[in-house]
């Protein structure tokens, strides 16, 4: 067996530079260091249990095949964003007294930030209480979370909303601005 004192000098010293530097010598073997992501970044999901509720309007044209909400802006509060403001645009058909909607907003407040888009046509839905206008309308449905921003960066999954405002009119070219009310519940997965 060789010991220090055998190898030459020469030698041990250029293994010890190689090794400081990351060289390998031709014909030594080495350990592949591994890195996993887990070990690099730990990502911590959170899973926030959200509340918030909204009054504010909504302004709505009418066409010949439908209405189109080109405004639903409110105030209220809502978890991690305190007092904040409700903004987003919709459509529905209006062809039956119950149908889909479609649309995309945000909530905002105290720095932080959700986005919003309905989705599932067949759970997310405006109803008319009754077949002509004036009447009351009542939503309900599914969000989808597209991201967050402040304590809501990196969020995710669905919010459940309910809602309700009344209709004056439905001719086609007519505008009006209704009162309305909204709920929006749910879990989200936020990841630190």
């Amino acid at each position: 067996m060789r010991t220090f004192t055998s190898i030459p000098k020469s030698l041990l010293a250029g293994l010890t530079a190689a090794a400081l530097i990351g060289v390998v010598p031709a014909g030594a073997t080495t350990r592949p260091s591994v890195t996993t992501a887990a070990s690099a970044h730990a990502v911590k999901v959170v899973k926030v249990k959200f509340h918030g509720t909204f009054k504010g309007t909504i302004a709505m044209l009418w066409s010949s095949t439908g209405v189109k909400a080109t405004s639903v802006a409110g105030t209220g509060a809502a978890t991690y964003l305190g007092k904040a403001i409700m903004h987003g645009t919709g459509a529905a058909p209006a062809s039956n007294t119950c149908d889909p909607l479609t649309g995309t907003g945000f909530l905002k407040g105290a720095g932080s930030m959700l986005r919003l888009k309905i989705i599932n046509p067949t759970k997310s839905q405006a109803c008319a209480a009754g077949s002509s206008a004036p009447t009351s309308v009542s939503v309900k449905g599914i969000a989808k979370i597209l991201g967050g921003a402040g304590k809501w960066r990196g969020a995710t999954g669905t919010l459940h909303f309910t809602g309700s405002f009344s209709i004056q009119k439905t001719t086609a070219g007519s505008t009006e601005t209704d009162a309305y009310s909204a709920t929006l519940t749910g879990i989200v997965l936020v990841r630190k």
